[in-house]
């Protein structure tokens, strides 16, 4: 069988994977530098003319931190307030109290489901990871377990639910009706989460367990070693303070601190439906376009940061002097991400300008498969080609629109479940391509193991159980 162009692109793009693993593990290089070491190997070797390929890594990395550098700056720092004042610390032991140890695991996935319902990930990320970290001090678990059932909150949400803006665009392109999604995406979603979230995050305890690994206290989870250090993680800048407990007469914190917490979510709804609350068009256009900017996902945090600055400051009493000093070492723990993020976007690039990704797409086409699987396989096949959920159900999306109804006729089921199929393909197995793979990694101060291990399997027990689910529906619903 004769090599073809399209099965050497996907040999590189195997190749580029393995390389990449291969620097991080063997060679101990930094993230970010193997990344981009792997971008321009991938880029050479799959053909693409040598002097193109600083241009798509550098259009890879402006595209990227052009989306995702605001919102990780200013949700770091909304993050870092809350836990300088005791907010989080105070949210956390309410929620340790009030759900006890069974029912904190479902809380805490609840929680990431009710936050990531209008924000994407990452803004759904850095506004909980205080409250993660706190939890984990007060209950006497890991970072990680503490967060896997609020990652899987977050992550149902960005694939399954509206309005999310990813569900909303696949939404959008199979013409599918919202509520009808909303409500089927929640039956399917919400069990996929509780495996994927608190289930999962019991079996990785247990596991660990077994093999006489004890849970680690956070400061252990995010403590950089010799051989992993690639920067101070988010989870160990978080938990610097000590968690300060607020004094008793501090009664309004945890009340002020959730509405702290909840504003920019607050504030990205409306953005997400002024179009539904305010018409585009007549003499309110103006409430119209004011909604749209409040709700811009940067605007929000703004708002909600100096929010935090005002209340939480006057709760705590902080100088202008403290604030400021606050403000600013709210940047320190961000830098490597925002690096490692920069890298995986011209990564990705590479990818996409080398013809890789859509080799890729192209041998998920040629399986005959139902119309609900072929969605689910060409977001996944996608997915993990490009690293994006997001991407991967845009692509998918573009690719099936034209055919979404006849596939629905066919299949005796609605578009809505073509939107559930793809968006749960869109969250399979999570990589080293994927930005969000080094996010968890470093926010959580993990191995590279350890995120293959926790994330990555996360979102594929996430993605396979919202398939089933979605399965289980169209029989149903016939």
């Amino acid at each position: 069988m004769l090599l073809t162009h399209a099965n050497y692109l996907l040999l590189c793009t195997a190749g580029t994977i393995a390389l990449l693993m291969l620097l991080i593990l063997r060679a101990r290089l930094h993230p970010a530098l193997a990344i981009l070491i792997s971008a321009v190997v991938l880029g050479a070797v799959s053909g693409m003319p040598l002097s193109s390929i600083p241009t798509s890594i550098t259009t890879g990395v402006g595209n990227l931190l052009g989306h995702v550098a605001l919102v990780l700056g200013l949700g770091a720092v909304l993050g870092h307030l809350l836990a300088s004042s005791g907010g989080a610390a105070s949210v956390g032991e309410a929620l340790v109290q009030r759900f006890g140890p069974r029912g904190l695991p479902i809380a805490m996935m609840l929680m990431g489901i009710l936050v990531g319902f209008p924000v994407f990930f990452e803004v759904g990320l850095v506004l909980l990871m205080p409250i993660v970290v706190s939890v984990a001090h007060r209950s006497g678990r890991s970072a990680i377990v503490a967060g896997i059932p609020t990652l899987a909150g977050l992550s149902i949400v960005h694939g399954l639910i509206p309005p999310h803006p990813a569900a909303m665009l696949a939404v959008t392109q199979y013409h599918a009706d919202v509520g009808k999604t909303i409500l089927l995406g929640i039956t399917a979603g919400i069990p996929a989460a509780l495996v994927a979230g608190p289930g999962y995050a019991w079996v990785y305890s247990h596991l660990h367990s077994r093999r006489s690994l004890p849970l680690r206290d956070p400061r252990a989870v995010a403590a950089p070693t010799p051989e992993s250090h690639t920067g101070t993680s988010l989870a160990a800048e978080l938990d610097t303070e000590a968690f300060p407990t607020p004094s008793t007469s501090s009664r309004w914190l945890v009340p002020v601190s959730i509405v702290v917490l909840l504003l920019p979510v607050f504030l990205i709804f409306l953005g997400s439906w002024a179009d539904l609350i305010v018409s585009p068009q007549g003499n309110y256009v103006w409430l119209n376009s004011t909604l749209h900017l409040l709700g811009d996902p940067p605007v929000a945090l703004l708002i909600a940061v100096l929010a935090a600055l005002i209340i939480l400051g006057r709760i705590s009493a902080w100088t202008p002097q403290r604030a400021l000093k606050l403000t600013g070492e709210s940047f320190a723990p961000i830098a490597g991400v925002l690096l490692i993020l920069a890298a995986a976007g011209g990564l990705s690039r590479v990818l996409n300008d080398s013809g890789a990704s859509q080799a890729t797409v192209d041998l998920a086409l040629r399986v005959h498969l139902s119309p609900l699987l072929l969605a689910w396989m060409l977001a996944a096949t996608v997915r993990l080609a490009i690293g994006s959920a997001t991407v991967a159900m845009a692509v998918t999306t573009g690719i099936l629109a034209p055919v979404a109804a006849s596939m629905g006729a066919a299949g005796g089921f609605g578009p809505e479940l073509l939107v559930l199929s793809t968006g749960a393909g869109s969250l399979f197995c999570s990589h080293v391509n994927d930005p969000g793979f080094w996010m968890i990694k470093e926010f959580f101060g993990l191995e590279l193991s350890e995120t293959l291990a926790t994330w990555s399997v996360l979102e594929t027990v996430l993605s396979v159980s919202g398939l089933l689910g979605t399965l289980l529906l169209a029989v149903a619903l016939r």
